[in-house]
């Protein structure tokens, strides 16, 4: 402490007096908006410097913030904190929790939005049900009878020109939500219906919800003083969820589980933090992940081969069908470093620290912004590139197969001539960087889509199976292309495409 810097040199934008920083997102300026928090943090970035680390003080009702863009000092953070790690304060679920509708929370707060020995003591009561491997994996057939009603009904909406509807997101967010339905609530909510009014409005409150958080928890809290639009949008979404569980629960899912242990309360408050945590996010991920597998069809060519070679089709999946697709496991882990749904996780650190050579005082939320070092080239080479790969430990980058001999002499069909160059090209360009990535390594801090510790997401291993069961229906069946321009993403708080999601799917010629 005594050889480290002032916390005042820190770099970060200057706060003016009474206003500090809050201004800048009050008034939306690049790079000050809280839509586009991937451009305000590559701008930290540059003002911080190679490992260094850059600050966003006084902002209303928030701490102040610190970034340190630096794996080796992300993982000495988060492995000095104590049993009970603090993470981001979430001002407006907190009033909703303990204030609003303490009536029925009372010393139940669930786990989002939560500190200390209260969600320490709620933990203790979900973990085993949760976080056992045999947990998520008993939930498989479950969750495959979601897949393949959702990929029946991708094939009821696609339109004359095997072209997605431009709200095709929408229809993530109903798997997701129909995924969380099954396996938490052992019930199917409805969602993948077309007539089933229930369904439409949890998807109605599911978007007024996460559209509503970045304005409320990001912003100035106006909603303090008076109940804003987004308020009554945010609270009316909490209110048609906890109704929800409470109806839905029944003798069956994890939920179930943990309703004859400790009580339907606290089934139902964990219900409630599950849809809150758990459906944008696994629909965010898989936006990604089949739009870049769509642009790439070296890795989309090479998944389908796994697949053909692995998958059953006669019978419902199980968890060891899915142990024997490693490449489909790379394929998500490459989706999730590039696109990662959340762009930073973060600690509260309870005690005055040192990081990045900066005195930090107690208080401070540390945010790790896993966007910015999982896209930087000295963890990941060429990081813009989609390389499954790079997650196979094995030198198993195959080199092109493909009938290569006597193209330069061949007369006739040059499309496909240059298409065979073309392939050779990008087998060995993905080799190149998977060598250089070998020799580099992964920092296992460089990318954390799901945290890191004791409060790592607690539903991790159902967002994998998810993820692996919808992409390995999807691609086992259909080759998909994309045919516009790149997309866009935007901080709704989850990294979200802004453009319509319009893939074109075609049947695969069964053998």
């Amino acid at each position: 402490m005594n050889a480290a810097r002032c916390y005042t040199s820190m770099p970060g934008p200057r706060p003016l007096p009474l206003f500090g920083n809050s201004w800048r997102f009050a008034l939306g300026q690049k790079p000050w908006q809280t839509k586009a928090l991937d451009i305000t943090l590559w701008t930290l970035r540059a003002v911080a410097g190679d490992g260094g680390a850059a600050k966003v003080a006084k902002l209303f009702g928030h701490p102040d913030l610190v970034f340190p863009f630096c794996a080796e000092e992300t993982a000495r953070v988060y492995r000095r904190e104590d049993s009970m790690p603090y993470r981001a304060v979430a001002p407006c679920l907190r009033h909703y929790k303990n204030d609003l509708r303490k009536d029925f929370f009372g010393d139940e707060p669930g786990l989002i939005g939560v500190h200390g020995e209260p969600w320490s003591r709620f933990r203790s009561k979900v973990s085993k049900a949760l976080a056992a491997p045999e947990a998520a994996r008993a939930a498989v057939p479950a969750l495959d009878y979601v897949a393949e009603d959702f990929v029946e009904r991708m094939e009821r909406i696609v339109d004359g020109n095997r072209e997605l509807p431009k709200d095709f997101l929408s229809e993530l967010y109903k798997w997701a939500l129909e995924s969380v339905g099954a396996w938490a609530l052992g019930t199917r909510l409805g969602c993948l219906s077309d007539d089933d009014k229930e369904a439409k409005e949890i998807i109605r409150c599911i978007h007024g919800f996460f559209h509503s958080v970045p304005e409320l928890e990001l912003s100035a809290p106006v909603w303090r003083l008076y109940s804003t639009a987004a308020y009554k949008t945010y609270v009316e979404a909490l209110d048609a969820f906890r109704s929800l569980c409470l109806r839905r629960l029944t003798d069956k899912g994890v939920c179930a589980q943990i309703a004859a242990k400790s009580g339907e309360k606290v089934a139902t408050i964990l219900a409630l933090d599950l849809l809150l945590v758990g459906v944008d996010t696994t629909a965010a991920a898989a936006a990604s992940a089949i739009y870049l597998l769509a642009n790439n069809e070296r890795a989309q060519k090479r998944l389908q081969s796994e697949l053909d070679n692995n998958l059953p089709t006669d019978r419902i999946l199980t968890s060891k069908d899915l142990d024997r697709l490693p490449y489909l496991r790379a394929c998500i882990k490459e989706a999730l470093r590039i696109k990662p749904v959340i762009l930073g996780n973060g600690r509260c650190i309870q005690s005055d620290a040192v990081i990045s050579g900066y005195e930090v005082p107690k208080g401070s939320h540390i945010v790790f912004p896993h966007y910015i070092l999982s896209n930087e080239e000295r963890y990941f080479p060429s990081p813009q590139e989609y390389i499954p790969e790079r997650w196979l430990r094995d030198d198993v980058t195959e080199e092109y197969t493909g009938p290569s001999e006597n193209i330069s002499r061949c007369p006739i069909n040059h499309s496909r001539k240059e298409k065979q160059v073309s392939n050779m090209c990008d087998h060995a360009r993905a080799r190149s960087i998977w060598c250089r990535q070998k020799e580099v390594g992964i920092h296992p801090f460089a990318s954390l889509p799901f945290g890191f510790g004791r409060r790592m997401c607690i539903g991790k291993r159902f967002a994998e199976a998810e993820l692996q069961l919808l992409l390995a229906k999807i691609f086992h069946r259909y080759n998909v292309s994309w045919n516009y321009g790149e997309l866009t993403y935007s901080v709704t708080p989850t990294y979200v495409p802004n453009e319509p999601l319009q893939f074109t799917i075609t049947p695969r010629k069964e053998s």
